[in-house]
């Protein structure tokens, strides 16, 4: 877990303003309401997510870690991108976490390959030795101005915490 500065929350706040939508979601996330996760992303994945041209955003592994079983329809995701800003924000509109075999690998590939947008084979092969696949379908994707967020760990997934 980790917990966002005063100064992000306000940032946040103030970059949502025009968008009532997402101020009241990230206002309801403060009140208890919802979950709020941070996703690192790699281009081209992230600016594929904040055009819609991915739709479903996966993580694969080899063992249960975030967001494995943590995610699920109308939690919030922050999207930041890998070593540099937060960049937008998406809603949860579906998500699956399971247990895979290599060959359920290839199924997903063949079932979601245009709305997971992953188009490098040697990444498909990385992925065939994965155990586990959490599966989350985005909605109302909103694009941030670049809101600095500093993290010295190096997870590619974290559950936010409340801001006290």
């Amino acid at each position: 877990m980790m917990q966002l500065s005063s100064a992000t929350w306000h940032a946040l706040l103030t970059a949502t303003h025009a968008h009532p939508a997402w101020r009241e979601r990230l206002l309801a996330w403060q009140r208890n309401a919802t979950t709020l996760h941070l996703a690192i992303l790699r281009e081209p994945y992230l600016s594929r997510i904040l055009t819609g041209r991915k739709r479903i955003e996966s993580r694969f592994g080899r063992d249960r870690r975030a967001p494995f079983g943590q995610v699920q329809a109308s939690d919030l995701l922050l999207l930041k991108r890998a070593g540099g800003p937060l960049a937008g924000l998406a809603l949860v509109k579906h998500a699956i976490s399971r247990e895979i075999t290599p060959a359920d690998v290839h199924e997903l590939h063949a079932t979601y390959a245009d709305d997971l947008a992953i188009d490098d084979p040697h990444c498909w092969e990385l992925h065939a030795q994965s155990r586990y696949v959490t599966l989350i379908w985005l909605d109302d994707v909103y694009p941030l101005p670049s809101i600095p967020l500093p993290r010295r760990d190096r997870r590619g997934w974290v559950v936010v915490e409340k801001i006290e």
